[in-house]
């Protein structure tokens, strides 16, 4: 048997990753943060304890690598719609069009999950709060994008800080029920988070 490639190794590596990262997710939405083991995530994986091990060595460190991971989607999907052309209340609505659309997904769903789990259920984890704060700038840049659609008159008066946040707290809100109520899924439109905003 010939040995296998630097390809081969780093394809069974990307494997093993994913299986670990899929099986994490979904045990640490399932029974929190608290109540979520090295050894169920294992289980969930069907790798040895060791091949988890070598990747993650504590729960603690595969937490922070999917906290990590969902503050940098989330950043991504803010930053794409914030760079794109058009009015601020024209980002708005496609902000609000790709929220609608996250939400039918049920992997990204376990993600806004595990940072809720993170800003409330790991406060024993070492600099939890610091690594938060550093990956949520882009969160400010949604409040500027509110006040830009509040002066051209789009967006209902009040403090764009609250008014971000209620929005967002809505999508979060929304992702926590869905986790109990399966036919919310099909209800959800972007209207919803438009009408949160949107001056009449």
């Amino acid at each position: 048997m010939s040995p296998r490639n630097i390809e081969q190794n780093e394809q069974m590596r990307k494997e093993s990753l994913n299986k670990i990262t899929s099986a994490a997710l979904k045990i640490f939405a399932e029974y929190g943060y608290h109540g979520a083991t090295l050894k169920k995530i294992t289980l969930a994986t069907g790798l040895s304890y060791g091949l988890v091990y070598h990747y993650f060595p504590s729960k603690e460190k595969i937490f922070l690598y999917l906290v990590d991971r969902a503050f940098t989607y989330s950043k991504s999907v803010i930053n794409k719609v914030l760079n794109m052309t058009g009015t601020a209340w024209e980002k708005i609505m496609t902000l609000s069009d790709v929220l609608a659309d996250e939400l039918q997904k049920k992997e990204l769903s376990y993600y806004f999950i595990i940072t809720q789990q993170a800003m409330t259920q790991a406060k024993d984890i070492p600099g939890i709060i610091d690594f938060i704060a550093k990956r949520i700038d882009h969160y400010k840049k949604f409040d500027k994008l509110i006040l830009q659609a509040q002066k051209s008159g789009n967006v209902i008066d009040g403090d764009p800080g609250v008014l971000s946040a209620a929005y967002l707290a809505l999508f979060n809100g929304l992702v926590l029920m869905m986790q109990h109520q399966e036919d919310l899924k099909n209800k959800i439109t972007s209207e919803i988070f438009i009408n949160l905003l949107r001056k009449n």
